[in-house]
């Protein structure tokens, strides 16, 4: 590959507590969203965006995201799995990549981030700058809870992690670009934070905050998320009803058995699994999920058969 080209890297730790319990029973990166898994997304959005490397970053006991990574992955596209040893935070995740950093602009992606939309013109706009981070931005009506940024123009002139008086409603969405000379300041001295961790926003704040330059540009598409069980289930929603998915209420698995059922608005239900009787709207039925006799709304019906409530 060329090693002046942009790199990209999809970090899939973390514990993902508020995915519980659908955590407990795969990686965050695998819990399936119209029945693919958020790292075949997560490979789609860079691929889509010009990146023809990618590194997966997995914690030490997941031998499952990688090769779902590497299969979703277009033709042109070498995907590579890093190892996180410990749950140190995103920073260390990053740095977990190794010698693949050197020199490269980095293009970090969170794999619970859902863009629908086009980013190569960020990451066009990052390369032919001379700024040390760029940030992917969105409006949100939930900023105290969010990483926001103030834009003068393409530059970051104030950045803050979940302020108590926020000054814009432009939030992070999970797309981080960092600088050849910040990737190698990171993996030669990390900045440790009184948690332990290593965290990328964190970083990147007390650079800015000690003058380096930074830019910003305001993503046009739609940001959806993941990363909560409502979340998912609205994110899913939201995709079963956009025109390329034909505006379907549900999704069933060719192989999955549905027998006298009321299935919708917004249902997916999983390879293998088997329904009988049952009335559901807005859920999520993961794959070899075994239901009878049940009348359901927001939940998630576990592998188990187990209902949670979404």
């Amino acid at each position: 590959m060329d090693q002046r080209a942009p790199l990209g890297v999809i970090l899939t730790g973390g514990r993902a507590t508020r995915l519980r319990p659908l955590s407990e029973e795969m990686p965050k990166s695998l819990i399936p969203l119209l029945n693919r898994p958020l790292i075949a997304y997560a490979v789609d959005l860079l691929a889509a965006a010009g990146l023809r490397e990618i590194v997966v970053v997995v914690g030490p006991d997941d031998d499952r995201t990688g090769p779902a990574a590497v299969a979703a992955a277009p033709p042109g596209v070498e995907v590579s799995v890093a190892v996180q040893r410990e749950p140190k935070g995103s920073g260390d995740a990053l740095t977990s990549a190794g010698d693949r950093l050197a020199g490269r602009h980095v293009i970090v992606l969170a794999v619970d981030t859902i863009l629908r939309g086009d980013l190569r013109p960020h990451i066009e706009a990052f390369v032919a700058s001379s700024m040390d981070a760029w940030f992917v931005l969105h409006e949100t009506d939930r900023p105290r809870e969010m990483g926001i940024v103030v834009l003068e123009g393409d530059r970051v002139v104030h950045l803050d992690e979940k302020p108590a008086e926020p000054r814009s409603n432009l939030a992070l969405v999970g797309v981080w670009m960092v600088a050849p000379r910040v990737v190698q300041e990171m993996r030669a001295h990390p900045l440790v934070s009184p948690r332990g961790e290593v965290e990328l926003s964190g970083t990147l704040q007390v650079m800015h905050a000690a003058g380096r330059p930074m830019g910003g540009s305001v993503f046009a598409g739609d940001w959806l998320d993941a990363g909560t069980l409502p979340a998912l289930i609205a994110t899913q929603g939201a995709l079963l009803a956009a025109p390329e998915h034909g505006g379907r209420a549900t999704l069933v698995a060719p192989d999955a058995t549905v027998e006298e059922c009321t299935l919708g608005p917004n249902v997916v239900v999983g390879a293998g699994a088997a329904l009988r009787r049952v009335t559901l709207s807005h859920a999520l039925v993961v794959a070899g999920a075994h239901l009878e006799g049940v009348q359901a709304s927001h939940v998630i019906v576990m592998g188990d058969g187990q209902v949670v409530s979404a």
